[in-house]
């Protein structure tokens, strides 16, 4: 879902096949916000502060496609769970739909108020989009229509990221109130409230069984939680100033954690143990994601970058 930063989230995304990719996608001109994976980890998308979105084939590094229409930073982006549409979130307050193929808009909606949407997401199945806002608000939208089925509240400031459950029932959110909150999306009810942040949370995580929560701080702290119990599990320290996004493996057997010090790091969720370093942004990373196939993982930055890294090997594909 993406996340959020300062209260945008930021993200950035790279390429596949490493012989024939180039180290890193270069287009947007200014810094990039956020980043996703098609499900076939052939192509991926990037939103970015000069209020583009942008499609890349992973393959060749070259832009497919640019999505024009926000007229100001775009915070969140999705791939539909059928592949063919694609969403955008931006400061402007709105959300919209576009066809992938065509790159066209299909639709813009969004809260009357205009305030910023900092996370926004597909629930799995495609029909409901979920979106979260700094007016403390999680709006439910209905994905054909674009009308609003539900407003959620409940945090005491500006929401900034959303991790929803694969089984399409709950969903979580990160505050800058310190605190991360478990919803229930049917009747918008507060199932839980995890309370272990000294300050504003920017980024969460969920495992693919949902029984793991990753979250990620500008207490430059990120915890491990047992989403069950409500159990703060592990706190792993080495970031140097805030945390902006976190990533758990499709395997749930490792997590991504990047920030203010433009290291990416790899950490074992058992342990808690810090596995590598990837270094190759020289500005803050705002955004990770694992590749479908989690062998390697795209990061987006300040630097206006989307760069694409192998797990295994620890380096930037391309180089």
């Amino acid at each position: 879902m993406r996340r959020a930063a300062g209260i945008v989230i930021v993200a950035a995304l790279l390429i596949t096949t490493a012989a024939s990719v180039r180290a890193s996608l270069k287009g947007h001109v200014s810094m990039v916000n956020s980043v996703a994976f098609s499900a076939d980890g052939k192509t991926v998308l990037s939103g970015s502060w000069d209020w583009t979105m942008r499609l890349w084939n992973l393959r060749t590094g070259a832009e497919m496609r640019l999505f024009k229409g926000h007229y100001l930073p775009v915070n969140a982006v999705a791939f539909s769970p059928g592949g063919t549409t694609v969403l955008s979130a931006g400061t402007d307050g709105t959300l919209r739909l576009w066809d992938l193929a065509t790159g066209r808009q299909l639709r813009k909606f969004g809260a009357k108020a205009k305030a910023m949407i900092t996370a926004a997401d597909f629930v799995p199945g495609g029909k409901i989009i979920v979106s979260a806002s700094v007016d403390r608000t999680i709006r439910l939208w209905d994905a054909a229509s674009g009308i609003l089925l539900r407003e959620i509240n409940g945090h005491d400031q500006p929401i900034t990221d959303l991790a929803i459950a694969r089984d399409a029932k709950t969903v979580i959110s990160a505050s800058t109130d310190g605190t991360l909150r478990q919803w229930d999306l049917r009747s918008g009810v507060q199932l839980k409230i995890f309370k272990g942040h000294a300050i504003s949370v920017n980024a969460v995580a969920l495992s693919a069984d949902g029984s793991i929560m990753v979250s990620g701080s500008v207490d430059e702290t990120v915890k491990i939680w047992d989403v069950k119990s409500g159990k703060e599990l592990k706190t792993l320290r080495g970031h140097v100033g805030f945390v902006a996004a976190v990533a758990i493996s499709p395997s749930g057997k490792t997590l991504l954690s990047s920030g203010n010090d433009g290291i990416i790091r790899l950490w074992d969720i058992s342990t808690g143990k810090l596995l590598k370093l990837f270094r190759g942004h020289n500005k803050p990373v705002w955004d990770v994601k694992y590749s479908p196939d989690g062998k390697r993982f795209a990061s987006a930055g300040g630097d206006e970058v989307v760069r694409l890294w192998d797990i295994a090997s620890g380096r930037e594909i391309g180089k």
